[in-house]
């Protein structure tokens, strides 16, 4: 951001030294001012990447409730299905809601785990899908033996909330991708739990059947 307004300052000032004639010289002269520095994106490793897979949709049973003399409790189910209310009150529901995780990571707390996003992550990662082109993948669309998968449509969320469902942008957009074999059982276990048993049935649904939306695929996955 400071280096666009530094050459926006200085593009004005060189108006007014050359156009305009208001200035003898630009006083806007600092070297490398003008030059931006973007930090590269991080990249997961494939390890990673599976790891966030499995984590997806993981959801720890339990809820916060506000005391009325001040502070949160919380209660959960405990890993043998027991509710159990924890004697600690918390200062806001934000602490109280890490503490639930803390506890699930010690396996104290029953978790509940919706894995229909595994799949997902694994093919847009390692297939280089785009969110609206893997949302509205169909059955047909997925060669098991060949180990592809075929793009040919796109779904594009406008601001309005409305699904505009149409081809990719380019020509170069309609494509055959080849699929690692090692994400191959995860997409095959998909398949078999989650997809009706036609060629034009979605890949990816949302939980009431319609199609994912970012925002759901945020709240149903526990994406935070």
């Amino acid at each position: 951001m400071t280096a666009k307004e530094y050459r926006l300052l200085r593009a004005v000032m060189t108006t007014a030294v050359d156009d305009d004639k208001m200035l003898s010289r630009n006083p806007y002269r600092v070297r490398g001012a003008d030059n931006e520095h973007t930090p590269e994106r991080p990249v997961l490793t494939v390890a990673q990447v599976f790891q966030l897979a499995e984590l997806l949709g993981r959801r720890p049973v339990g809820n916060v409730r506000k005391l009325g003399s001040g502070g949160f409790r919380l209660r959960y189910r405990e890993a043998d299905g027991e509710m159990c209310v924890c004697p600690v009150i918390y200062p806001t529901r934000a602490a109280a809601g890490e503490a639930l995780w803390h506890l699930a990571t010690e396996d104290q707390v029953h978790i509940e785990h919706d894995r229909r996003f595994r799949a997902l992550v694994l093919l847009a990662t390692f297939a280089s899908l785009r969110w609206g082109e893997a949302i509205v993948l169909r059955r047909s669309d997925i060669g098991l033996k060949a180990r592809t998968v075929r793009v040919r449509e796109q779904l594009v969320e406008l601001d309005g909330g409305q699904m505009v469902l149409g081809p990719p942008k380019s020509r170069a957009g309609k494509r055959v991708v080849s699929v690692p074999a090692v994400i191959m059982p995860a997409l095959r276990a998909h398949l078999d739990a989650f997809v009706e048993d036609r060629p034009d049935a979605v890949v990816f649904l949302g939980a009431g059947g319609g199609f994912l939306r970012a925002s759901n695929f945020r709240r149903e996955a526990n994406w935070d």
